[in-house]
């Protein structure tokens, strides 16, 4: 239990790393995070159950935050974690270095073991990095292939994962390919067609989401990887926004590689991530950051994670934002994010004028939902968003919505009310 010297330097240096006025984070950080409400609440008493949950975030009332697929927000368990261990490092009591990014320390090896639990791979197959984007990179920039070889992505991939590949095409003569998805898919038949259809003898490496950031849909993952797989083809993940939305378990989805942000639904500090190399590969890859070791191949998969020094008090923060996680229960933060976006999905569809684009079925989305115009635009539906300040994801052609644990009914209401009113003018 930190003493009250000790919870006043917390507020403190909360106050200059998140930004927050002295006032409001000695409000915050000068006393414990409350209580988690007891799991038996949830079973007599399930709204209050999140609405008690809801005290465990710095959220600010009179914002609704409907896009955890950009960004999560960590709750106060993993915002003293990271300030507590930012404390404790500039005192360079602990016997191992305060900070990552060459050697692992024992703060390192007891996150990667709870990531390699949480995941269902092997410790050695996990490195960490800061974000997905830097992990597809790793897995880009650390192939070898030559002009003429083809890799096939498809068409709502992110920037961080898409922009790595354009530049090895303008750099060394490969060739890119791209599978159109539905929007929505009728069926993961359907969709497993397309890929492979668009898989040819020259076809190297496949490059997905496992839920796309453009309209929320969750792929047949392991359907595709088996695919790919058949065909000789390596296979590579993007799992920006899938840990801590779905449950993963990594050696069945049978990838090569997967790259994560537990900063958008696992709820981490923001510049933690991970990635997982499947063992018979970890020697094919080539580092993209050199520094000790970058040829040391018995440090396997962390060999990735030598890049310099780094912020371990974020890191820090992921272990606790992995210890709250589990302590709510994955299946149970899955069941609450996937009923409240199914509350979104169904309002929506009441609507003539705007069509789903990835929630058609239960198998194709989590906690996103995804609609743009049967014609025109969005323009008024985003004016009346901004106007309550509701926080959603998209453009006039196309918006997203992300429900998490933390998202009340009352948000909700809130964000239905401003759809029904831009939709009817």
């Amino acid at each position: 239990m930190p003493t009250r010297r000790e919870l006043f330097q917390r507020a403190a240096v909360g106050a200059a790393f998140f930004g927050l006025s002295p006032a409001r984070a000695e409000r915050a950080f000068a006393h414990e995070a409350p209580q988690l409400p007891p799991p038996t609440l949830l079973d007599t008493n399930p709204d209050r159950y999140w609405a008690d949950l809801r005290r465990q975030w710095l959220l600010a009332p009179d914002h609704i935050n409907l896009n955890c697929g950009s960004v999560g927000c960590s709750p106060l368990p993993v915002l003293n974690a990271v300030i507590d261990h930012l404390l404790s490092a500039e005192e360079f009591r602990e016997p191992a270095y305060p900070w990552f990014g060459y050697e692992e320390n024992p703060r390192l090896r007891e996150l990667r073991d709870a990531l390699a639990a949480y995941l269902h791979c092997k410790r050695d197959e996990l490195a960490l990095v800061r974000n997905a984007t830097e992990g597809n990179n790793v897995v880009c920039n650390g192939l070898d292939l030559k002009a003429g070889a083809e890799v096939l992505l498809t068409d709502q991939e992110h920037p961080g994962a898409r922009c790595c590949w354009e530049q090895k095409a303008a750099r060394y003569g490969i060739t890119l390919n791209t599978v159109t998805l539905p929007r929505p898919p009728a069926s993961v038949d359907e969709v497993v067609e397309r890929f492979a259809n668009a898989l040819t003898p020259r076809t190297q490496v496949v490059v997905l989401s496992h839920i796309t950031t453009a309209t929320g849909l969750v792929l047949p993952v392991k359907e595709i990887c088996q695919l790919a797989r058949d065909r000789g083809v390596l296979s590579h993940v993007d799992g920006a926004h899938a840990i801590g939305q779905i449950p993963l378990d990594l050696h069945d989805l049978g990838c090569d590689f997967y790259a994560s942000s537990p900063h958008k639904w696992l709820l981490a500090p923001k510049g933690t991530g991970t990635l997982y190399v499947r063992e018979e590969l970890l020697e094919r890859l080539w580092v993209t950051i050199a520094t000790v070791g970058w040829r040391d191949h018995a440090l396997k998969a962390y060999r990735f994670s030598n890049f310099g020094t780094s912020n371990l008090s974020v890191m820090i923060g992921l272990k606790a934002a992995l210890d709250f996680h589990r302590t709510l229960g994955p299946d149970r933060v899955y069941a609450r994010i996937h009923q409240l976006a199914s509350r979104v999905r169904d309002r929506l569809k009441e609507y003539p004028q705007i069509r789903l684009t990835n929630a058609s079925t239960d198998a194709f989305y989590a906690g996103m939902v995804s609609f743009e115009p049967v014609k025109g635009d969005l323009k008024r539906v985003q004016a009346e968003l901004a106007a309550r300040n509701v926080r959603v994801a998209g453009n006039q052609d196309r918006l997203r919505v992300a429900t998490h644990v933390f998202t009340q009914s009352t948000e909700l209401n809130t964000f239905f009310d401003a759809v029904d009113r831009g939709l009817r003018g």
